[in-house]
């Protein structure tokens, strides 16, 4: 007879997690205690500890203290519209709440959305993994700008900016937030020192909300967040880097792109093509001709 070394509390974990996205167990229903779930699955007090606290790390229950667990409301999906590049510390700006079938809702109620941001700025000895990309030596500094976007009163996204405080000290751009250049975003205060951003890069990633994540945006630690890593270049080298923290189950990224901008990139990547399929065959009726004469 066969064994199985898979974890007793998974078996739990998956039945619950199934009854709760099935709505068996409906928003704001009680979930089953560990004691009930200890009696109702024959598993011990450690498997059914870890089943609820992976649950509540999915952020599919919240705990509410002396009352036990209950299903968590899923909040509305919505949009964080990557349309404004040119802003300070994040390009996502608080876009209209998705509505049936994927249409927007009316634009009024985006119009009526009170948007506030936070910032604090000071100078830091940056993480490692942020000196590597800034190619900042040991004891260098960095100037580290926190932002909290606030949606009526909600925070939705919490970006964190590094630059290499030696290449702006002195200038009137230093803080990134004061001076006639606040709030004018990196390429433009850059720009205004001798600095001509060339390359902007964004990379997203899935990680699960550290504690310091979740305190700024009201979420349970360990829930998953979506994380973008974006990087502002001179001639390859790094001048700027964000990262910046949305919380997954409450809202999507999007990006638009101008359809004619597409078709020329793509009828460029075809004429490519043609021409090196051109080339080819040149290639192949010179070869072909040598091994004649040869």
């Amino acid at each position: 007879m066969g064994t199985t070394t898979e974890p007793v509390y998974l078996r739990v974990l998956e039945d619950l997690r199934s009854r709760i996205r099935s709505g068996l167990l409906e928003p704001g229903a009680r979930v089953p205690s560990r004691n009930a779930i200890i009696t109702n699955y024959g598993v011990g007090e450690t498997a059914a500890k870890h089943a609820l606290a992976v649950l509540l790390a999915e952020g599919l229950i919240e705990a509410r203290p002396g009352s036990g667990c209950y299903v968590r409301k899923t909040p509305a999906v919505g949009f964080l519209e990557h349309d404004r590049p040119q802003f300070p510390g994040s390009p996502f700006g608080v876009a209209e709440t998705m509505g049936a079938a994927g249409q927007r809702a009316d634009s009024s109620q985006l119009a009526s959305r009170k948007l506030a941001w936070q910032h604090q700025t000071e100078h830091v000895q940056p993480p490692a993994a942020i000196a590597r990309r800034l190619h900042l030596k040991p004891g260098e500094l960095a100037t580290m700008t926190r932002y909290l976007l606030f949606a009526d009163g909600e925070p939705v996204q919490l970006a964190t900016s590094f630059e290499p405080a030696q290449l702006t000290a002195g200038s009137q751009v230093a803080l990134p937030e004061q001076g006639p250049l606040a709030g004018r975003g990196v390429i433009e205060r850059m720009r205004s020192i001798g600095v001509d951003v060339d390359e902007v890069t964004e990379e997203v990633g899935v990680r699960l909300s550290s504690r310091a994540d979740a305190a700024e945006l009201s979420i349970q630690p360990g829930s998953p967040v979506l994380v973008i890593e974006r990087t502002h270049y001179r001639a390859g080298q790094a001048v700027e880097c964000t990262e910046i923290v949305v919380p997954a189950d409450r809202f999507k990224l999007r990006y638009r792109y101008v359809a004619s901008e597409t078709r020329e990139l793509s009828t460029a990547s075809e004429t490519r093509e043609l021409s090196i399929a051109s080339e080819t065959r040149e290639l192949s009726t010179v070869a072909s001709a040598e091994q004649e004469r040869a």
